[in-house]
């Protein structure tokens, strides 16, 4: 996280705010199109859990061999539309200053051959999950950041073309993680021994059915965040679209150290399900759903009490609009915290037809809706608005589906055990953040004592009020333990 930051930092330093904007929204396109690589992560993971929850390693390397098949598929309907729908786009549609035009179209190349690396490097990520052989995931994890930041770094040493060399150079990046992915994975993993791509008839249609539902709500969460951002383009420009940018290095960075966390927890919650052991599926998911929400809140509350020290600090000079759209998209974070193991409790059923239709649906409308606002002559705020809004309409519209699809999990318990502690929680944080804006203390207390004084009054909320005495007496001792 701390490194994601700070190359952020550099990278808007050295290509400027409309250069960086630019990089932002034209791989913005690509990313547009993830939504097929992250249906297909889930998927994969999803499967290869339920085979290895039974032991089945003959079975897990026939869904290895049968998810390589669909993904090498995918990733030609990827370059298929990218060099045409999306050449269209980019060079007809997108503000883009003419001087710009043809680095635009180079940070577009490279992003479609870096998502296609990408596809194919999801089968072997899948099955580092679903082993939930975590210590590999984190060193890998660590050592695409630190690349990352040895490309931004490089940056300095250029006098023109910067915006096209760190393109290429991202996307030598993702080529060695896959590379090194697929050694691991041949290396260590029985199925993973034969890497080619097989059609089994047996796995080919229901995992092709399920990816194709999740790519419906894959799309459906792209659609919202990237299709935002080209709104944001057409009616303010790519200034604008530098503060979007911002705002995501933020929150990609702060949710990523939750998302890892679902990492690990969210295949547990499938394997459990296999055995239909549905009591450890219910703690699984009311565990992994609220210390989601308080590891999150307690990263992202020193954020809201200083946001604009920090920016300061962090970028120097920072486009107009950046401080209220991290603090809004921190927010909007912060209800989709509880989203990650509701919905792999979903998913661990294999029936996601009609939860991905409902919750993307409920997703997708964010783009009209904004575009109406925004045709209208509403700030660009009011986007994230719409999406925390929708947001918390499709929290509880999953729920509703996690009872239909496992009766046997307690919605009363969910309620009781998550979303009381945490709306306590997030009503007592509110009142903090307006009476510390009220009072305008921003411009009075020093931003260290700001964000030292945030992490200590939500750590403390969270164990006296988060926490029942039950968890309370499980983190002493685990603690107790680990000092002696």
């Amino acid at each position: 996280m701390g490194v994601s930051l700070y190359t952020s930092r550099i990278v808007l330093g050295q290509l400027g705010a409309i250069d960086y904007g630019i990089y932002g929204v034209v791989g913005g396109i690509i990313v547009m199109l993830s939504f097929l690589n992250g249906a297909m992560s889930m998927s994969s993971v999803r499967f290869l859990s339920f085979a290895l929850g039974r032991d089945d390693t003959e079975g897990a390397g026939r869904i290895f061999r049968t998810a390589i098949a669909i993904h090498v598929i995918l990733s030609l309907i990827v370059v298929l539309l990218a060099e045409t729908v999306g050449l269209w786009f980019l060079n007809h549609y997108m503000k883009i200053p003419p001087d710009q035009l043809t680095a635009a179209n180079w940070v577009f190349q490279c992003a479609t051959v870096s998502f296609v690396f990408s596809i194919l490097r999801t089968p072997l990520s899948a099955v580092v999950k679903a082993r939930e052989r975590m210590e590999v995931f984190a060193i890998l994890s660590v050592l695409e950041v630190v690349m990352k930041l040895m490309v931004a770094l490089s940056l300095t040493f250029l006098l023109a073309n910067k915006l096209e060399v760190y393109a290429l150079l991202n996307l030598a990046t993702v080529v060695i993680m896959t590379v090194a992915n697929l050694l691991y994975c041949r290396r260590c993993f029985p199925e993973c021994q034969s890497i080619r791509a097989t059609f089994d008839k047996e796995l080919f249609l229901p995992m092709a059915k399920f990816m194709s539902w999740s790519s419906f709500g894959s799309f459906s969460w792209v659609g919202k965040t990237q299709g935002c951002n080209i709104l944001l383009n057409i009616f303010f420009g790519p200034v604008v679209n530098a503060a979007y940018g911002i705002s995501s290095q933020v929150n990609t960075a702060i949710n990523g150290f939750v998302q890892n966390f679902n990492t690990a927890i969210n295949p547990q919650i499938t394997k459990t399900y296999s055995v239909n052991d549905f009591k450890q599926t219910e703690r699984l998911i009311i565990y992994g759903s609220k210390f989601s929400f308080y590891l999150l809140l307690i990263l992202s509350f020193p954020i809201l009490m200083a946001t604009e020290p920090i920016l300061k600090f962090w970028l120097g000079n920072y486009p107009a609009y950046t401080p209220a759209f991290v603090q809004l998209v921190l927010i909007i974070s912060q209800v989709e915290s509880f989203t990650y193991c509701i919905g792999a409790g979903v998913r661990a059923t294999g029936k996601v037809k009609i939860y991905e239709i409902a919750v993307g649906g409920i997703q997708l409308l964010s783009l009209p809706i904004s575009y109406i606002l925004l045709s209208y002559g509403m700030a660009p705020q009011s986007v994230f608005v719409v999406i925390a809004l929708l947001s918390i309409v499709a929290l509880l519209v999953r729920l509703w589906i996690l009872k239909i699809y496992i009766p046997e999990i307690s919605i009363f318990r969910i309620l009781q055990s998550v979303f009381i502690p945490s709306g306590l929680l997030a009503i007592i944080c509110a009142l903090l953040y307006a009476g510390y804006r009220h009072r305008e203390l921003t411009q009075t207390i020093n931003p260290i004592i700001t964000i030292v004084g945030s992490i200590l009054i939500v750590f403390i909320l969270e164990i006296v009020i988060g926490l029942n005495a039950k968890e309370r007496k499980i983190i002493y001792q685990t603690v107790v333990k680990r000092i002696g």
